[in-house]
């Protein structure tokens, strides 16, 4: 019943997930102070102050994996921090920000995960959860999990 109600109110939101169009075509800047390449198992890992960005949309935290397959694109990144941020601005020129202990992207399944305090906003409008769930291709999101103590907090903001 929770999730049906927590899917209900998720489609209310004026939510226009996800960066702006051209983002994805944009390169990737990658700032650290320490940077450890491990070649034989495409992993890239970036140690602190860890700062990533590509068109609007930028990532900061204390560490970041990047794993890579085979022919060198990327499969998923891992970033940690206390909090791991991310911001963005959407194609109508709206900012969104997350924050989470863990934040997770997997390529191939178009996810963002954020994993332990996690906090979604835009618009004025906020998720809270241990565990948020935001796929960029179908612009949906998904909080909570099977924890009875993990509860989904929402602010939704009157439309003027």
């Amino acid at each position: 019943m929770m999730a049906r109600l927590v899917s209900f109110l998720v489609l209310l939101l004026p939510l226009q997930v996800f960066a702006l169009s051209g983002d994805a075509q944009q390169p990737i800047h990658v700032e650290a102070d320490s940077l450890e390449i491990r070649d034989k198992e495409n992993i890239s890992i970036y140690s602190g102050n860890v700062r990533l960005s590509q068109g609007s949309q930028e990532f900061r935290g204390e560490r970041l994996v990047l794993n890579f397959s085979q022919q060198k694109e990327l499969v998923l990144m891992t970033m940690t921090g206390t909090p791991a941020t991310f911001r963005q601005i959407d194609d109508q020129q709206r900012e969104m920000r997350g924050q989470a202990d863990q934040m997770e992207y997997r390529a191939s399944e178009s996810t963002l995960l954020l994993l332990g305090n996690a906090r979604f906003t835009h618009v004025g409008n906020t998720i809270e959860s241990n565990t948020i769930r935001i796929n960029t291709e179908t612009e949906s999101i998904q909080a909570g999990s099977t924890e009875s103590d993990d509860r989904v907090r929402m602010l939704i903001l009157p439309k003027p």
